[in-house]
Order: structure tokens, then sequence, then C-alpha cells
């Protein structure tokens, strides 16, 4: 007996959890959707260890597209993934639970990406325009500003699935659509390639809930203690984020696979320091926004409020604790 507890005192003296902390470590699959700067509180939480911290030992799976990671979801393979609420909404209206818990990005990111030769929006019509797949936020938010435009999508111009923000890059590159939606850093690189900026959809004066934290209700339900945990690491992950540029750059290259100084320079500068506030809550009236254009589609969005798809409590209970305000030293 003496020589075990000897041996868990120098366990804890190193910094190392004693046998009960590793057996209570939960493992958990959460997926992204896209390569771009929306993901970096996942990816700097990921990389700083911040999962492990919070006992969760988290595998981060790549789909590309947010309907996709949406039926992983829906087939109990992922309980919880970083997508935007367009496709929660779409979800929800057709039957399933869904329900954003942090949603931190609240201006769109992206950018319309164009051949040369279109130089207005009038241009667009007879063209291909490459989004990662139908029912993600790109979808969303092409057909929202050719609906603004007057421009009819699908009847004028044609909406390519290309399957990630990558892929729609490529398209562009092999000649195979005029043009894609992409966000930092993509659009840099898109724009060194010699495309041209048709619209930066950061500065069309609209709030609108991207990326976030969601999982089902049904998972929320049966298991409190992770949701916990993984808040706890998410926020402490977009403080680390905010405050840690250079250790952030690093991780959204390694993710998003672009190594050039302007654009990862760029990509923090919007998601990090201009979008992203310190806690996390979605934006009822980005939500709000989405099912308005929505609902001209589907009626059943009209009688939708935006608190419907989101849930706060476990955040306002880090708020209110004060562990938010002790990460930035308040």
């Amino acid at each position: 007996m003496k020589i075990k507890i000897a041996f868990l005192a120098l366990l804890l003296a190193c910094g190392t959890k004693p046998w009960s902390a590793i057996a209570q470590t939960i493992k958990l699959n959460v997926a992204y959707p896209t390569t771009v700067g929306s993901m970096a509180v996942l990816w700097v939480t990921k990389e700083a260890r911040l999962f492990e911290k919070h006992g969760l030992q988290v595998e981060l799976i790549y789909i590309g597209g947010s309907s996709k990671v949406v039926q992983a979801m829906l087939a109990r393979e992922i309980p919880i993934a970083e997508i935007a609420i367009p496709a929660v909404i779409q979800a929800n209206l057709a039957g399933a639970d869904l329900v954003m818990l942090a949603g931190p990005n609240h201006k769109p990111g992206q950018k319309i990406m164009v051949i040369p030769e279109i130089k207005k929006p009038e241009e667009l019509r007879g063209k291909k325009i490459g989004v990662t797949r139908f029912g993600t936020s790109d979808d969303f938010l092409l057909r929202y500003v050719l609906g603004q435009w007057g421009i009819a999508p699908d009847r004028e111009v044609a909406l390519i699935q290309m399957g990630g923000s990558q892929e729609t890059l490529a398209g562009m590159i092999a000649k195979s659509v005029d043009g894609g939606l992409l966000s930092s850093p993509l659009h840099l690189r898109a724009g060194k390639l010699g495309f041209s900026m048709l619209a930066d959809l950061s500065a069309i004066g609209v709030d609108y809930q991207g990326a976030g934290v969601v999982t089902t209700q049904r998972y929320l339900g049966e298991n409190p203690e992770t949701i916990r945990r993984y808040l706890r690491a998410y926020v402490e992950g977009l403080h680390r984020l905010k405050t840690d540029k250079a250790f952030s750059m690093k991780v959204i290259g390694k993710y998003s696979r672009i190594s050039e100084a302007d654009a990862l320079e760029e990509t923090y500068q919007h998601y990090a320091v201009k979008v992203m506030p310190r806690v996390p809550y979605p934006t009822t009236k980005g939500i709000q926004m989405v099912l308005d254009e929505m609902s001209s589609r589907n009626p059943k969005a009209k009688s939708l409020q935006p608190g419907s798809f989101i849930d706060v409590a476990n955040l306002r209970e880090l708020e209110q604790s004060g562990f938010i305000k002790k990460l930035y030293g308040e």
C-alpha cells in the first residue's frame, strides 16, 4: 500500500494524471467541413492540447461539405462538429435535432472569386460557379447574394458542387467552373493565380451565423459532462487563438496547407481579430437572416425562431463562473 501511495504521489508531482483520471478520459470524433480560417478555433484547441487538458481525447476528421457532416451526425458516427447554421436549419426542417452550442463566426468570410473576364455581377449570367456542396454556407450565401443582385440561381447561374474549398480552387484552375466561393486564405492564392474578387461577402453589411459547435439534442442530453468539457476546451482554444498570433498562424497554415505569410496574416486578422468575440455566443440576428432567406423556398422556416436552433446554457454557465474572464486576466 505504501508503494502504491508513493507511486501515485510521484505521478502527481510530475504533473501526470492519476489512474482514475486517465480512466475518465473521453474519446471523441469531431468533424469539420472545410480547410479555411473559420475552423481556426477548433484547430488551435486541438494543437494546443486543450482537449486533453479537459479530459478529452479528440480526433479531428475532415469531411468535405457540411451537408456530408450532417449525414454522419445523424448516423451517430460523429457526435460533435464545426458547421454553420444553414446546414443546421435545413437538417432540422427535415426532422433532425441539431443544436448549436457556440458560434464565434458572426460575419461571412467568403469571397466570390471569378475569371478576370467577369467584371460585374450581371456578367455571371450563363456562367458556372463552384460551391462546396448544396446546403452549405457557400451554397446559402451565393444564393442570397445572387438574389440581392436580381440573378436567379440555377436558372441564370449554374451552381456546381465541388466537394470542398480546395476542390473549388482546383476546379477554377482547371477551368471547369468560372469562379467559386473561397475564404481566407484560399482566396488570396486564387488572386495570385489571376482570378479576380467580384464580391467580399464580409462587406455586405449583414450578420450571419457561420461555423460553430454543433451536436444533437440527444447527445447533449445524454452526455452533459462531455459537452461541458468540450466547451471549456473550446473557449480556452478561442483565447489561445486571439492571444497567441504566432502559434495560431502556424496552426492555420498546417490545416489549410497555406504557407504564404500575407495569406496567413489576413486570415488571422479577419477571424481572430475582427470577427470572433471572446464569448462565442451565436448571433440570433444572423440566424434570423438565414431563416428569412430560406422561407422564400421553404414555408416551414417562416414560423421558426432563432432560439430553437441554439442552446447556450453551458456557455452562459462558463461565462457566469468567471472562467472566461480569468483566461483574459480580468
